[in-house]
């Protein structure tokens, strides 16, 4: 029951419908990277993201609060708990279009950073996802859905499996179902940029993809601790991160980005 109240609210944020309230709305305005070095601005992140460091490595004044989850940080943001957030680009500009009037996403970008796929330190199947990665490279499947879901191009459309195909062996892929266009629910479906690669990538090396949906922060645990067998989730290849798991190759640029209140 808990999950799914947690899922009801997150659709309803997701399609603008959670009313505003409750909140302080008189907080600092928020016109250019520069106000966030303003003592005191409140400044949203998701918990273990790479926004969640660059706050705490760049605004050493401000006030990083901490969320859970993506759908926390934007409720919080439209309530006027916080003055800004720092958000991976793509699902900024999703959850803007979706709060269309409420919020808006600043023009500057803050970072470039590369998505990768994490998997344990020395596993085999880091060079087996590479070679999957440049195959779907190749035959211009990952521009066709980086089209369809990232730039909305509805003509490039969604992986489709070969008909009929089914592998006897599966992969469990941890991530978290919060981060759309990459991941995030459709009825009780996780859908996205992440499950439709991680399933093509399956098709190619000959495994069926088994998806469970965790706190983004618990990702790369499950990963080395084997809850699960990689972990897909707009996550970004870091020097620190790097010590802890095995990235593949980037599959997509992405870069963070800041949403404040529409004043």
């Amino acid at each position: 029951m808990k999950k799914i109240l947690a899922l009801l609210l997150a659709l309803l944020l997701v399609l603008g419908l959670v009313a505003c309230g409750g909140g302080n709305e008189d907080g600092i305005e928020i016109a250019s990277p520069a106000d966030l070095e303003t003592e005191g601005v409140r400044i949203g992140v998701q918990n273990g993201t790479t926004g969640h460091t660059f706050a705490d490595d760049n605004f050493p004044d401000a006030d990083v609060m901490v969320y859970d989850s993506n759908v926390d940080v934007i409720q919080a943001l439209l309530v006027g708990h916080v003055d800004a957030v720092i958000l991976d680009e793509s699902p900024a500009a999703n959850f803007v279009a979706r709060n269309e009037g409420r919020i808006k996403q600043l023009d500057e970008r803050l970072t470039y950073e590369y998505y990768g796929i994490s998997l344990q330190l020395g596993s085999p199947y880091t060079t087996l996802f590479d070679a999957a990665l440049d195959q779907l490279r190749a035959d211009g499947t990952l521009d066709r859905l980086i089209d369809y879901w990232v730039n909305g191009n509805e003509d490039a459309g969604r992986y489709e499996r070969p008909v009929d195909l089914v592998h006897p062996n599966t992969l469990v892929m941890g991530t978290s179902a919060d981060f759309p266009p990459f991941e995030f629910y459709e009825g009780d479906q996780i859908v996205g940029l992440d499950p439709d690669i991680a399933r093509a990538i399956g098709d190619i090396l000959g495994y069926e993809i088994e998806i469970q949906d965790m706190d983004f922060g618990s990702i790369i645990l499950a990963v080395q601790g084997g809850q699960v067998d990689f972990g897909m989730a707009g996550m970004t290849v870091t020097e620190e991160r790097l010590e802890q798991v095995d990235f593949t190759q980037g599959y997509f640029l992405s870069g963070q980005s800041i949403i404040v209140r529409v004043q």
